[in-house]
């Protein structure tokens, strides 16, 4: 048996970021002989969480909180790191990453980084001057040793892997494919747990689902519904908690639109709630300026959402020629929602493709053989366990 650690910055799930598909994924490939721990900082809120408890170790936060400092840390490390076979670090630009990266250099654990997004030109140079000049003033200080360090880097799309190169010189350090996956629900919920979120038989829905930041460019998509102008039917649901400053501008901007009637923000879902409107609404709306990959994609699809996202989703590069990806051009969005968002024999014919073409490759049963079969080769030491394991793996896969 694998022991593996992921060190996680939040182990709040309404903060977003790869806690669901690490833990989801993480469940699933015990059986293919990975053992999975979860090292996270703050408050522990995982609705649902397969691992079970006794699997995540949360760590409370000091000062500075932005930094995810935790004076616990180091000493957690020292007596425990030793337990595990490797580790995966999670994200950059924060105290964990560091500390646990110096932790295994000190103790000869190998370790993975995964920059999830973090480490393409948007979220370091598009956000603001000051942060840009602070990543990259970082980046030469401490993270390129993390990563010059690592045994391997990992990248959910072969866009992010190029867009990363693109940033920042990484050098020869290995870089593997590690794609995500979705958990396939059948079950279909007639009603949400909050009344509140009750749609009315009649309305058509478009949804965001996801967290409120300002790379999903949820300005311009509420620019693009006032201009539209979609007919009475139709309304727009955010879903979603995030950045408070950005969601007081979300809302200022709705109601100098006079969009309060048909604009609604419900704040984070989860569990039959979540599910209840990705199976109720009528499109699923991503315009993000950035995603490295796009989870809330698939799993609209999966729950027989059509989705219309941006160019800079690099989901897009799984669907199909017919798929509605569109530039971030308010002009398109526009059209988009006049023309073929009300057309039902369009929408029907769209999610009949996505689903034929994503859901066989976005299965958590297919995915999390490969998401075994990569920490296997990564982590494993023992030749004859891992080819056994991994022997084992390609059988369930071709059965």
């Amino acid at each position: 048996m694998l022991r593996i650690l992921h060190v996680l910055p939040s182990l709040k799930q309404s903060y977003g970021g790869p806690i669901r598909a690490v833990l989801d994924l993480s469940a699933r490939a015990t059986r293919f002989g990975i053992r999975t721990e979860v090292l996270g900082f703050g408050e522990l809120d995982i609705p649902d969480n397969p691992l079970g408890t006794e699997s995540i170790h949360s760590l409370p936060v000091s000062r500075p909180r932005r930094y995810c400092y935790s004076r616990e840390l180091v000493p957690w490390l020292n007596a425990n790191l030793t337990h595990y076979d490797g580790v995966v670090l999670h994200g950059m630009w924060l105290y964990p990453s560091s500390a646990a990266a110096s932790a295994c250099v000190r103790t000869r654990t190998p370790y993975a980084c995964f920059p999830h997004g973090m480490l393409e030109p948007w979220p370091v140079y598009k956000q603001s001057v000051w942060k840009a000049v602070k990543k990259v003033f970082y980046w030469n200080l401490r993270e390129k040793r993390i990563f010059k360090r690592a045994r391997c880097l990992y990248f959910t799309t072969d866009r992010e892997r190029a867009l990363a190169d693109q940033t920042f010189h990484l050098g020869g350090t290995q870089r593997i494919l590690i794609p995500y996956g979705i958990e396939m629900v059948s079950e279909r919920i007639s009603a949400p747990t909050t009344a509140m979120l009750t749609q009315p038989p009649s309305r058509k829905v478009a949804l965001f689902l996801g967290r409120i930041h300002p790379k999903k460019n949820l300005h311009f998509l509420i620019q693009a519904w006032r201009q539209a102008r979609p007919p009475e039917p139709w309304h727009l649901i955010i879903a979603g908690s995030g950045d408070e400053k950005y969601t007081a501008r979300l809302r200022n901007l709705v109601a100098a639109g006079g969009l309060q009637e048909t604009v609604h923000f419900t704040g984070f879902l989860s569990g039959k709630d979540k599910t209840y409107l990705l199976q109720r609404a009528s499109w699923f709306l991503l315009p993000s300026e950035q995603e490295n990959f796009g989870i809330a994609v698939a799993e609209a699809i999966n729950h027989g959402c059509p989705v219309a996202i941006s160019e800079k989703v690099s989901f897009c590069e799984f669907m199909h020629p017919q798929s509605e990806v569109l530039p971030v051009d308010l002009g398109a969005w526009v059209k988009f929602m006049r023309e073929r968002m009300p057309d039902d024999a369009w929408r029907s014919k769209l999610i009949e493709l996505d689903r034929a073409t994503l859901l066989p490759k976005m299965s958590t049963d297919r995915v999390s053989q490969d998401w075994a079969s990569t920490l296997l080769r990564t982590f494993g030491s023992v030749p004859d366990l891992v080819n056994a394991v991994l022997q084992s793996v390609g059988t369930t896969s071709g059965s």
